[in-house]
């Protein structure tokens, strides 16, 4: 069923910023060194992320906290002198406690976020959906809150091993590919997902593609990754028509 009766969650703000994909962490500091640099008077009215934000970042595992506090606390202060909305990714989830209502946290249960624009609504998700039932059944189980528990235990007592066995395993991958067949495989999903939600535009991240295409009478955007373009994307009305400008972070 077409969940078409959903009310819009927030208004989309005219020179709002989507960033998706920055994979932060101590070997890579590329959105750290941009955010920095901005002055208040600078900011946009409104900074979506659009997930990985960060590249492990899991609040409960207390080892994970330290080599991404400057980080966090950067978005907390910018969060004081913008609207700051975070939809929670595969690298960066349980963060809605961390930021004590600072920043809008919105975890994958509660994606897509549907933002309004006129008649218009803007479905916005990290985009790890539709990824087939294993995948389903590893993300259930990495945010259970009893297995959060005892990996964080295990953690603990292991001196940090468990983050610091992903961390080698997240540097050791290759975020920037291109997947062949993309635009093929994004046109099925959006098959399943039209069925599902009521949308005009569905914008994600989470593929590192940077693609933008129309399907019927849909519009289909996977945002670049910060990680590889170092872009951002900024949103423009013209009337009832929507562009999004994409930005060399500089």
């Amino acid at each position: 069923m077409i969940d078409s009766a959903r009310k819009s969650d927030i208004a989309l703000k005219e020179g709002a910023w989507l960033i998706a994909d920055a994979h932060y962490a101590h070997y890579n500091e590329a959105l750290y060194d941009f955010l920095s640099r901005i002055k208040t008077e600078d900011l946009p009215p409104q900074i979506v992320f659009m997930g990985d934000i960060f590249d492990l970042f899991f609040p409960n595992a207390q080892n994970s906290i330290q080599p991404n506090r400057k980080m966090a606390d950067l978005l907390q202060q910018i969060a004081r002198q913008c609207e700051v909305i975070y939809l929670e990714g595969n690298h960066d989830f349980g963060l809605n406690a961390f930021f004590a209502g600072r920043i809008r946290v919105i975890p994958r249960s509660r994606q897509p976020l549907m933002a309004g624009f006129g008649k218009k609504r803007i479905a916005l998700h990290h985009g790890d959906l539709l990824q087939g039932v294993c995948y389903e059944l590893y993300t259930a189980l990495i945010r259970n809150p009893f297995v959060d528990n005892i990996l964080n235990g295990v953690d603990t007592l292991t001196n940090g091993a468990v983050i610091n066995r992903l961390e080698r395993y997240n540097r050791n991958k290759k975020p920037c590919y291109k997947i062949e067949n993309f635009e093929e495989m994004a046109r099925r999903r959006l098959d399943v997902l039209m069925q599902r939600y009521g949308f005009d535009f569905w914008i994600e991240g989470h593929f590192h593609q940077n693609i933008r295409f129309e399907y019927g009478d849909v519009s289909y955007f996977n945002l670049p990754a910060f990680v590889c373009a170092k872009t951002y994307t900024v949103t423009r009305f013209d009337g009832e028509t929507i562009r999004f400008e994409e930005r060399m972070a500089t």
